[in-house]
C-alpha cells in the first residue's frame, strides 16, 4: 500500500524538482519555495474528483485550451533557446501546464465535459485583438520563422502576452470559482503566471513593456 502511495506522487515530486530548479537557477536563491514559484497541480489519484459544473466547465475548457496553445509555443524550437536562464523557464513552464492540463483532463471527463472542440482565440503577438481577417501574425508560425539569434527575443515576446492571459483568465474566474478545487487551481494559475512574466521580463533578452 505504500509503495502504491509513493508510486503516484513519484510524477508530480519529479515535477516539483524541475520547478524549484528553476526558481534557483533563475533567482540564484537557496532552495526553497517562495510564493514566485509555481506549485505542482493536485497528484491524479490523490482522491475523488471534485464535482464541477457551469462555469467552473468553462473556465477549465478555457484554460486547457490556452494551456495546450503555450506547450505548442515553448516546444516549437527549445534548441534554439541561447539564454540559459530563459531555457530553464520554458522547461518549468513545459512541466508545469503539462501537469496541469493532465489534472484538468481528468476532471472534465470525470464531469461528462470532454474538452475536444472548445474553440479559443489568441491574440496577436503584440497583445491586441485577433485579426478576423488572418492579417496577424501567428505567435507559432512567427517563431517557427525566427532564426537562432533573435528567437529568444522573439519567445519572450510571444511567452508574455501567453501567461497575461492566462493570468487574466485565471484572476477573473477566482471570483465566481463555484468549487473550491477549481478556485485554488485558478488562484495558482494567476499566481504562477504573473511570477513567470515579471521573470521573463528582467531577462536580459526581453524586448518587451513590464
Amino acid at each position: 500500500m505504500d509503495r502504491t502511495r509513493s508510486d503516484r506522487r513519484r510524477p508530480g515530486l519529479r515535477r516539483l524538482g524541475v520547478v524549484v530548479g528553476a526558481v534557483v537557477l533563475l533567482t540564484g536563491c537557496a532552495p526553497a519555495v517562495s510564493p514566485a514559484t509555481p506549485g505542482p497541480p493536485p497528484s491524479s489519484g490523490s482522491g475523488p474528483p471534485p464535482v464541477i459544473g457551469g462555469s467552473d466547465l468553462v473556465f477549465l475548457r478555457t484554460m486547457t485550451a490556452h494551456q495546450e496553445r503555450t506547450l505548442v509555443i515553448v516546444r516549437v524550437a527549445p534548441q534554439r533557446i541561447r539564454h540559459p536562464r530563459l531555457r530553464t523557464l520554458v522547461a518549468a513552464i513545459d512541466a508545469t501546464e503539462t501537469d496541469e492540463v493532465a489534472q484538468a483532463r481528468e476532471w472534465l471527463r470525470a464531469a461528462g465535459a470532454e474538452p475536444g472542440g472548445h474553440r479559443h482565440e489568441h491574440p496577436s503577438p503584440g497583445g491586441g485583438a485577433p485579426d478576423p481577417g488572418g492579417g496577424a501574425p501567428d505567435p507559432v508560425s512567427r517563431l517557427r520563422d525566427t532564426p537562432v539569434t533573435g528567437y529568444d527575443a522573439a519567445l519572450v515576446a510571444v511567452l508574455v502576452v501567453q501567461q497575461r492571459q492566462a493570468a487574466g483568465l485565471a484572476r477573473a474566474h477566482r471570483a465566481s470559482a463555484v468549487s473550491p478545487t477549481v478556485r485554488d487551481l485558478a488562484r495558482r494559475i494567476d499566481e504562477s503566471r504573473t511570477a513567470q512574466v515579471q521573470l521573463l521580463t528582467e531577462l536580459p533578452v526581453a524586448r518587451v513593456a513590464p
